[in-house]
C-alpha cells in the first residue's frame, strides 16, 4: 500500500499498487500538467483509493481521456484517473511519502519526449502505457 500527501499536507491517501507497474510518461499532457520534461507514474488499483484527508481540497481538471487531481491549496498533482474513476488510476511518485522501493520499468510515450530528454537505456521504451497485465 502506498500512502500520498500534498506539499502543504491538507490531502492525505492511500492506494494499493500495482507491483511493479512504474513508468516515465514523456506525454505532452503530463509535461504540461507537472511544469516537467516527463512524470514518473506509479500505477495503482483504482478500487483502492481512499482520501484520509482533505477532500474537500481535492480538484480535478478533466482532461479527453483522464481526470487529473490536485490540491486547490498548494496545487500539487497527485493522481490521474479514468472518468468513471474504476478504469485507471496512476499516482505521482512524488507525492509518495515512502517513494524508494519505486523504480521506472519503462518509458512511456516516448515519441512525445522533450529534445534534450535522454531515455534510460537500461528499461523498454513504449510508443504509448503498455498493456497492464491480466487481472489488474
Amino acid at each position: 500500500m502506498i500512502k500520498g500527501q500534498c506539499l502543504c499536507g491538507e490531502i492525505e491517501f492511500t492506494a494499493d499498487e500495482l507491483p511493479g507497474m512504474v513508468f516515465n510518461c514523456h506525454c505532452h499532457r503530463c509535461q504540461k500538467s507537472h511544469g516537467a520534461a516527463y512524470s514518473t507514474q506509479v500505477l495503482c488499483r483504482p478500487e483502492t483509493l481512499q482520501l484520509q484527508k482533505g477532500k474537500g481540497q481535492l480538484k480535478e481538471f478533466m482532461a479527453p481521456t483522464a481526470i487529473r487531481a490536485f490540491c486547490n491549496n498548494c496545487g500539487s498533482r497527485l493522481m490521474n484517473y479514468s472518468p468513471d474513476k474504476e478504469s485507471y488510476l496512476s499516482v505521482s511518485l512524488g507525492v509518495i511519502i515512502e517513494s524508494s522501493q519505486f523504480a521506472p520499468i519503462g518509458e512511456c510515450y516516448v515519441e512525445q519526449k522533450q529534445e534534450h530528454t535522454r531515455l534510460n537505456c537500461n528499461i523498454p521504451h513504449f510508443e504509448k502505457l503498455p498493456e497492464l497485465p491480466a487481472g489488474n
